[in-house]
């Protein structure tokens, strides 16, 4: 409790023969006590602040707490601040109200030079099918010398005269809105709440050491340029703020020539001869499994894409996916050629000139121009064919005949091979024409040898005499 009379607490006196006046005093910091001094005049002087502070503390000025019943509790502000930003271990393991604060405050700046940040360069291949590395980095670790404290012993270690152990200070101040209260940092301790009076010597007061350290890590299958991947607790360690960093591997994937990635898929560019281009080949090319055959389709054009599927990169998300390699063609046209390919190629081009001379859209032709043409084709074939059939069997009877002996009574037959028959629509099969003109053949053969055997029987007769009968 605050002691004073009622006449000293509206005096003023006091206040101006303080020896800590600025006007008296020019040491440093005299003023900043004096400011102390008169806010707790202003506190004597004003009953109803007096009665908040007897209740409340010096939380009890603060405006939003003005308004507090009676039987509220007392409020330390700097467990208000605890409360809001959650309690942590003090520097040395104690629970010391604002030490914990400012390590909970300081932890997302600090933390990060815990972490440690390496550059992985891999091939083309690592990235598409993982690899396993061993990889050396250097991180901190606990000085044992000092047990991470910094401190030549535990004798060189003291409270904060600043902070008194807490870490941080309240500054009050008063607003529009009222008195406000402000917390920060202890400038004197950083926010240790412990003051080092003689560091140690092997760590020079940070409590960590350099050192070396080896670590296998295993790359998946589908890692991309510029990934990170993030191993959790493996950074440096701070014994003080019992803290552990994380190690952040960055990974760059080396170009290989030739070959470029998009997404899940490879591409590449191959060149293949002309002739290759319109009659198809088989070509080497290069893949990240090796050399591979691809087939080159007849008749690819420049720009094509001529792919190998399930050569490409598998999914990082699904293993099972694998992209495809894709070529894209460019077909070398020589500028010199020898005298022999441009004869060929000059032959090339003057067939090619006629048949597109002699080419007939069918797209283009009249449906009844078209009808026209192929009754003329089909009988033209007919024609053909059933000629072909007749000639070769009168030539047959010509060579049956032959072999025998001529006689004047037989001379060269002539005949005009019969058209097919036809009743209205219907069409005699060239089959039915064949075996009428054979039948017919083989009538008149018969007849003239039956006219030439009786015409020979009867010239006999007649010549030879009468016999005389005795």
């Amino acid at each position: 409790m605050l002691a004073g009379t009622p006449h000293c607490r509206k005096s003023k006196t006091h206040i101006r023969n303080s020896p800590y006046h600025p006007d008296v005093n020019k040491n440093p910091g005299s003023e900043e006590r004096f400011k102390e001094i008169s806010a707790a005049y202003e506190v004597l002087s004003d009953d109803e602040k007096r009665s908040l502070y007897d209740q409340f503390g010096e939380a009890g000025l603060w405006g939003e707490y003005g308004v507090m019943n009676s039987g509220s509790p007392r409020v330390d502000p700097f467990e208000n601040f605890d409360a809001f930003f959650g309690g942590s271990d003090g520097l040395f393991g104690e629970r010391d109200g604002i030490g914990g604060i400012n390590l909970i405050n300081k932890r997302s700046g600090r933390n990060q030079n815990l972490d440690i940040h390496y550059d992985l360069h891999l091939s083309l291949e690592e990235s598409v099918f993982g690899a396993e590395q061993e990889i050396q980095f250097s991180n901190f670790e606990t000085c044992e010398n000092c047990d991470g404290t910094g401190a030549k012993s535990s004798n060189c270690i003291g409270t904060c005269a600043n902070c008194h152990g807490r870490g941080g200070v309240v500054k009050t101040q008063r607003t529009p809105f009222g008195m406000m209260s402000q917390v920060s940092t202890c400038s004197k301790c950083g926010g240790d709440g412990k003051i080092i009076t003689e560091l140690c010597r092997s760590c020079g007061g940070s409590g960590q050491l350099q050192s070396i350290r080896k670590m296998k890590i295993v790359i998946p299958p589908g890692v991309t340029d510029g990934a990170t991947m993030q191993i959790q607790r493996e950074g440096s360690f701070d014994k003080k703020r019992r803290m552990t960093g994380n190690l952040y591997i960055m990974l760059h994937v080396d170009e290989k020539h030739g070959i470029w990635r998009d997404g899940i898929h490879l591409y590449s560019k191959i060149s293949i001869d002309y002739t290759d281009a319109i009659l198809g080949s088989i070509v080497k090319v290069e893949t990240v499994e090796g050399l591979k055959d691809l087939q080159i389709p007849a008749g690819v054009q420049p720009g094509d894409r001529v792919r190998l599927s399930c050569m490409g990169v598998p999914d990082i998300n699904k293993p099972y996916v694998r992209g495809d390699h894709l070529f894209i063609v460019n077909v070398q046209i020589p500028k010199h050629i020898s005298n022999s390919e441009r004869a060929i190629i000059k032959e090339l081009a003057s067939l090619k000139a006629s048949s597109k001379n002699d080419e007939v859209s069918i797209n283009e032709m009249p449906q009844e121009t078209f009808d026209k043409y192929t009754r003329e084709y089909q009988g033209n074939v007919a024609s053909s064919q059933a000629i072909k059939r007749n000639a070769s069997f009168w030539s047959s009877i010509k060579h049956f005949i032959g072999k025998g002996q001529p006689r004047e009574g037989f001379a060269s037959i002539g005949m005009e091979i019969p058209k097919p028959f036809c009743w209205g629509p219907l069409k005699l099969h060239s089959s039915y024409t064949d075996s009428l003109i054979m039948v017919l053949i083989v009538t008149s053969l018969f007849s003239l040898l039956w006219r030439n055997y009786l015409w020979t029987f009867l010239r006999g007769r007649h010549r030879s005499p009468p016999t005389n009968r005795t």
